[in-house]
């Protein structure tokens, strides 16, 4: 309490509503933003003029549970001039033979050996960039017309995604296009449901929001970016950051590309159904957030106006959530205080209880109607589309321990790298490794 013109204020109720307030109108502008198209796609459907190679770059380190899957889907999608980039980041396992014995000459693989190998998903990726920069993949004259897209090798891309993204790169200012992000075992387990609302809510609001600002981040998975805008950053446009997608956005866009979202494409991938790898997987992306802030004055310097504003928020949104949590014990407190006055009955109902209930469920609910609507093939009812944004603000809370988590790393100085464990998925053309030979007569091998 501090006194301030004669009067006692409470600072701590005065952070709460202003953190609260800033929450609930950032969110809400966005879902505003979010339900109009840019000027841009108001014409209608856009027409490749100018024919794009497309290189798919799978960084994998032991992903033989996903890979064979992962290259059939892949070599499904009809494209004239496709290839696909394995980077073997140094696996023990039988990766490497999944991708040789694949017989068609689209497929590659670049094998990374120790000491260089295991060094972070961002060298693995600078590794297959310098690859296909030597015309290895692809021969090319225009490095404007090769795109890369980033797969993680559980990737399930949408069949019409080329066709929607790719011809917008036909704007030569456009760097990077992410598109959206679904749950493929979505129905495996409440955690998996949830992370499919997570990412649902923060492709079809946020970063279809994001559109309008110029701001557009780039995920680890489904990122399509042009090879001359990944050269315009050096021969390593990856950083070792444990988010090297989020570093990636922010770079390209400091040096004046363009970055955008497609919404009506989406890359399916494995969600976790276990609490503790959860933890793990988020704690990893909380520290490479944090790492991020080295760059917070090069984004002050080398963007500006709406962007600036929006890149500052998201790149300062840690320390946000950090605060946050401290407040919303208090929260809990009271919540549990109130539980127990009602069953000893020594309470009488409060205004109080519903005002609080709309601010911190409020906002949930109204972004759930969007959820729902994508679901609603799937039979989605009414009870569900209010109960699982509720349960939603419940599965937030567990943002704070990997947010906490990921302090205490940093603030011992652990960095390491550890990618999400797979689930095994069915395929003819998963290589059992006590069976067979390592054949290299498939697959364009490299090594180094």
């Amino acid at each position: 309490m501090v006194v301030v013109s004669g009067h006692w204020v409470d600072l701590v109720l005065v952070l709460s509503v202003a953190l609260i307030g800033l929450g609930v109108c950032y969110g809400l502008t966005m879902m505003i933003l979010s339900r109009r198209e840019p000027s841009r796609l108001r014409s209608g459907p856009l027409a490749m003029s100018t024919p794009k190679s497309v290189i798919f770059v799978l960084p994998c380190l032991n992903e033989d549970r996903v890979l064979g899957t992962s290259l059939e889907r892949l070599l499904e999608l009809h494209h004239p001039r496709m290839k696909i980039l394995v980077v073997d980041d140094g696996s023990s396992d039988t990766t490497a033979r999944i991708v040789a014995q694949n017989t068609d000459p689209r497929v590659h693989l670049l094998q990374r050996v120790l000491p260089n190998a295991q060094k972070g998903k961002g060298e693995a990726l600078n590794a297959a960039f310098a690859h296909i920069v030597s015309g290895a993949v692809i021969p090319f004259d225009n490095p404007d017309d090769v795109l890369v897209c980033v797969v993680d090798a559980d990737g399930r891309l949408e069949p019409h995604a080329l066709v929607d993204v790719v011809p917008r790169f036909d704007d030569p200012m456009m760097g990077a296009i992410q598109i959206g992000v679904r749950i493929n075992n979505r129905e495996k387990n409440l955690l998996a449901r949830m992370q499919d609302f997570e990412f649902v809510l923060y492709t079809e609001i946020f970063q279809r929001g994001r559109r309008h600002l110029g701001s557009v981040g780039l995920g680890g998975n489904g990122q399509f970016v042009r090879l001359s805008a990944l050269m315009s950053l050096g021969d390593t446009p990856w950083s070792r950051s444990l988010t090297e997608d989020l570093d990636l956005g922010l770079r390209l866009l400091m040096a004046g590309w363009k970055t955008d979202f497609c919404a009506t494409a989406a890359v399916h991938q494995q969600g976790l159904v276990s609490v503790g790898r959860w933890v793990k997987q988020r704690t990893r992306w909380f520290q490479g957030h944090l790492q991020s802030w080295t760059l917070i004055p090069f984004v002050l310097k080398h963007t500006k106006g709406t962007a600036r504003v929006d890149l500052m928020y998201h790149l300062t949104s840690p320390f946000l959530l950090l605060v946050t949590s401290l407040l919303s014990v208090a929260f809990v407190l009271w919540g549990l205080d109130l539980v127990i006055s009602l069953l000893l009955g020594s309470v009488t109902f409060s205004w109080w209880w519903v005002s609080s209930y709309l601010v911190a469920f409020g906002p949930a609910l109204i972004f759930g109607s969007i959820y729902a609507g994508m679901e609603k093939e799937s039979g989605w009812s009414r009870v569900r589309s209010v109960a699982l944004p509720d349960l939603y603000v419940a599965y937030a809370f567990l943002w704070f321990l990997a947010g906490w988590r990921a302090v205490w790393r940093v603030l011992t100085r652990q960095g390491g790298w550890s990618k999400t464990d797979r689930t095994v998925e069915d395929s003819a053309a998963r290589l059992d490794s006590a069976h067979g030979s390592l054949v290299l007569s498939g697959a364009d091998v490299r090594t180094l």
